[in-house]
């Protein structure tokens, strides 16, 4: 008989076209891996894959077999998250994308807290501030901010929050502080790199009325986390969704700019595949995020425009 987790491998592989990322993906070393996938071969009596330098391939067998198995392997996983949810427990995988700050400042340690009361909980976390494919990355759960157009997504809104200009006492001390968008022409600046364009386009709202401003700067990043602890060292004003720095400006590692003219409020929202729903451990981790957003949203409440 196959071993599942041998078959869990195979899909993986297929859907990464590559051995050594499906092994780091699942835990494996590249050599278990590869012995798992030669057990399999070996036990279907036909060879999987096609072998290149850079990449491997479904053969026919291989597609034929993995098209039949995977339904079969959902059928078992559907089964034993039946199982779990009735005797009220919290076990399996779950593996969730999240916003680079906010995810490693924050939710993280929500999730380890999660994690210590279930014992059978596991968690993988993949930190990016660009759109996760659920699909072919496998992800359970997905943060993410804005609005979302992908109508195969389901949906939970967690919170509505306004992005912020954020500078660290010691920037504006040295630098003065803009009393005016138009002033932000002179001074240094900090951009999110955002799906491979620098987003240099500022939204903001004021007196009802939407207002963009075009900025230029010196320090651009992929990572939102970056871009924040640039801004907490000093290196320039960042604009910053309110949940990556209300502590920050609460506590005084960082200052409010311009505070009349905040960002309209973008959905802070968990997507996640329709068929993954169901899950109990997917449901009562939607659950616990969503009362920790609640919980932080009350205890740092959102400037507003005044």
């Amino acid at each position: 008989m196959y071993h599942i987790n041998d078959l869990q491998l195979a899909l993986r592989i297929a859907a990464l076209e590559s051995l050594s990322a499906a092994s780091k993906e699942v835990g494996m070393t590249p050599a278990a891996a590869s012995a798992a996938l030669q057990r399999l071969e070996k036990k279907l009596g036909c060879q999987l894959f096609a072998r290149s330098t850079r990449r491997l391939q479904l053969t026919e067998e291989g597609r034929i077999f993995l098209d039949a198995a995977k339904p079969a392997l959902a059928l078992l996983e559907t089964a034993s998250a039946n199982l779990a949810e009735h005797r009220g427990e919290l076990k399996g995988e779950v593996r969730i994308a999240l916003p680079s700050d906010i995810g490693r400042s924050r939710i993280r340690n929500w999730l380890d807290e999660l994690m210590d009361s279930a014992p059978d909980l596991s968690i993988q976390l993949y930190f990016g501030d660009h759109m996760a494919d659920l699909i072919d990355q496998n992800i359970h759960l997905a943060l993410r901010y804005g609005q979302l157009e992908d109508s195969n997504l389901k949906r939970r809104q967690l919170s509505m929050t306004p992005r912020v200009l954020v500078a660290s006492p010691a920037y504006l001390a040295q630098h003065g502080e803009p009393q005016t968008l138009n002033e932000l022409s002179q001074h240094q600046v900090l951009i999110l790199n955002r799906g491979g364009e620098p987003w240099q386009k500022w939204k903001f709202s004021h007196n009802g009325e939407a207002v963009e401003i075009e900025v230029r700067g010196k320090r651009f990043c992929n990572d939102g986390a970056v871009v924040r602890d640039w801004a907490l060292a000093g290196r320039g004003i960042a604009y910053k969704s309110w949940l990556d720095v209300a502590q920050d400006v609460t506590e005084g590692r960082l200052k409010l700019i311009l505070a009349d003219k905040l960002a309209p409020a973008v959905p802070l929202q968990l997507v996640y595949l329709q068929t993954d729903y169901p899950s109990h451990k997917i449901r009562r981790t939607i659950e616990f995020l969503a009362q920790k957003l609640q919980q932080f949203s009350l205890e740092y409440p959102a400037p507003k425009n005044s």
